[in-house]
């Protein structure tokens, strides 16, 4: 009997060492998650071929529009997998109206299938306290897509100048400026988009915006004849609620 309980102290001090070997160890030991670079990219275009503000186009409406600006977040950007998921950035700032915009992040090894986004931000972000928040971030007050008069984001900055008669030549003579931003105006989009983020590889995710299907989907249509304002007020509500459906089903992988 004395001999056992000898042999189990042995074992215990033994056992004891063993785990105070490197003290600067974390226990229990997370395992390392590996990642790779990504960059996402954006690429305004017309009907497929290259966005150019200075063009005069033909919207779905008949009417001439030139499209002076075109800025809008992407939030929650988050690619899926069968059994997995991984959030590559809460919010993103992108200003397509000179060309493509890409940004670089960063996403777990693995395999995925689609990929998820909101137009806008969630109530969660949109409400969010700014005098919080890091000015120079994409959700700072240096952005200059917070409305201050109404304590909250504007979505989408869609702006220029239109013509109701398809026939007319020179600048469009009228201006149209939509800015969505209520909570009632974000959407969520899944895309297919196959991803296989392998070590030493960097991901590369391209969108393409198409910003002629801000003004149709093939069915509801955008007649800025009918309402070319939109600043946050809730009677030009369902204006700004009509871009955000037709906005982001425009945003498709290439």
């Amino acid at each position: 009997m004395k001999n056992a309980t000898i042999l189990a102290f042995a074992i215990s001090l033994a056992t004891t060492g063993c785990l105070k070997e490197d003290p600067s160890l974390p226990f229990p030991v997370d395992p390392v998650v590996l990642t790779v670079p990504v960059e996402l990219m954006l690429v305004p275009e017309w009907n497929g071929a290259d966005f150019d503000k200075t063009n005069v186009y033909l919207s779905a409406a008949n009417e001439r529009v030139l499209v002076q600006e075109v800025k809008f977040y992407l939030s929650g950007i988050t690619t899926l997998g069968e059994d997995t998921s991984a959030l590559l950035s809460q919010a993103e700032l992108f200003d397509l109206t000179d060309g493509p915009s890409s940004r670089s992040m960063r996403m777990p090894i693995g395999t995925f299938s689609d990929l998820r986004f909101g137009l806008g931000l969630p109530p969660e972000l949109n409400q969010a306290d700014i005098t919080e928040i890091d000015p120079f971030s994409p959700l700072g007050n240096n952005s200059g897509m917070y409305w201050t008069w109404n304590t909250m984001y504007r979505f989408l900055l869609f702006d220029g100048r239109f013509d109701t008669d398809a026939g007319g030549v020179g600048d469009p003579p009228f201006q149209f400026s939509l800015h969505t931003g209520r909570d009632a105006c974000y959407r969520e989009r899944t895309v297919p988009m196959p991803i296989l983020a392998i070590q030493g590889d960097t991901v590369r995710i391209t969108l393409n915006v198409d910003i002629a299907r801000f003004f149709t989907d093939g069915n509801a249509v955008l007649e800025l004849s009918q309402g070319a304002q939109s600043h946050g007020e809730v009677q030009s509500l369902p204006i700004a609620m009509e871009l955000s459906d037709l906005a982001v089903q425009a945003i498709n992988p290439q």
